[in-house]
């Protein structure tokens, strides 16, 4: 789970992103709203709704207002009120009427909308949702897409500009059905950047690495891997075979690289447990040579 809780988001400053932004946090919320969508088109008559949608349990329609503001342009009480008198007009009639501002939070905004919500002659709930709410949504792990999609630009693209990457993770391993062992890792890529000149440290570009952070090594390798691989990363060999075997078995090791997932399990059959500590046992004793 990505944690974005102490990131401060920047406002969007467009109207026409804004209502964008409102309308596919709400759509994304599949679990709770259908039929999300902008209400007409610029210049046709809107009854102060920018978006509508409705709540999938209780079948009610609710409507959104989008205003972007600056600190020094407030909202007034008048403008408000008349965007809730058109929406009172909206067919079909509305359980919720949301307006949504890029100002931060305010006690007075907050007032209008506890008087407005008294109104007896306002039959549907209001609410004043400002920045700091649109902040909050954004943050929540279901609504990552959406982030990434309106502030792709504030993302390192590591791949791109040639810096490594690294997953830390937990490994444990087993024989049969049952783990025995447990490694906390580090795998991660250095990848190909602009035109490799294979000296130094550019050697090293195009391959993947591993931390056992137990023993502090590491070793760098490339696909496939082997055994021999990763002899300066785990001195047990045993282990070792089948820290080989689990990374050959991911299937795709870039999407296993920005994948969340960090706590892993890996078994060999006890036939091959057998078969593997037969031949540490021949190498140890000269009778094999190292598999390569």
């Amino acid at each position: 789970m990505r944690d974005l809780r102490t990131l401060q988001i920047p406002k969007v400053k467009d109207g026409i992103k804004f209502e964008h932004l409102c309308r596919d946090i709400w759509k994304n919320d599949s679990d709770n709203y259908d039929l999300v969508a902008f209400n007409g088109r610029p210049g046709q008559s809107q009854d102060g709704v920018d978006i509508f949608g409705r709540e999938i349990d209780t079948k009610k329609w609710f409507g959104i207002q989008c205003k972007t503001r600056k600190e020094s342009n407030k909202l007034e009480e008048k403008e408000i009120r008349k965007e809730v008198d058109n929406a009172l007009r909206f067919n079909p009639s509305l359980e919720k009427y949301i307006f949504i501002t890029t100002l931060d939070r305010d006690g007075g905004l907050q007032e209008i909308m506890r008087s407005i919500n008294s109104d007896a002659t306002v039959n549907f709930s209001f609410e004043i949702l400002f920045w700091d709410d649109i902040e909050e949504l954004l943050k929540k792990e279901e609504n990552f897409n959406i982030y990434i999609q309106y502030y792709q630009s504030y993302f390192a693209d590591n791949t791109t500009i040639g810096h490594s990457i690294g997953k830390l993770l937990n490994l444990d391993l087993g024989a049969g059905d049952s783990t025995d062992s447990h490694y906390e890792l580090m795998v991660g890529k250095i990848p190909t950047y602009k035109d490799s000149k294979s000296y130094d440290a550019d050697y090293y570009r195009g391959t993947y690495f591993i931390v056992n952070f137990h023993e502090k090594r590491m070793e760098t390798f490339k696909l496939p891997c082997f055994e021999s691989d990763l002899e300066m990363a785990f001195s047990n060999e045993y282990d070792r075979f089948r820290i080989t075997k689990w990374l050959m078995s991911i299937e795709n090791f870039d999407d296993f690289l920005f994948d969340v997932e960090n706590s892993f399990k890996s078994f060999i059959t006890i036939e091959e447990s057998k078969e593997c500590k037969k031949y540490i046992d021949a190498l140890h004793e000269g009778k094999v040579t190292r598999k390569k």
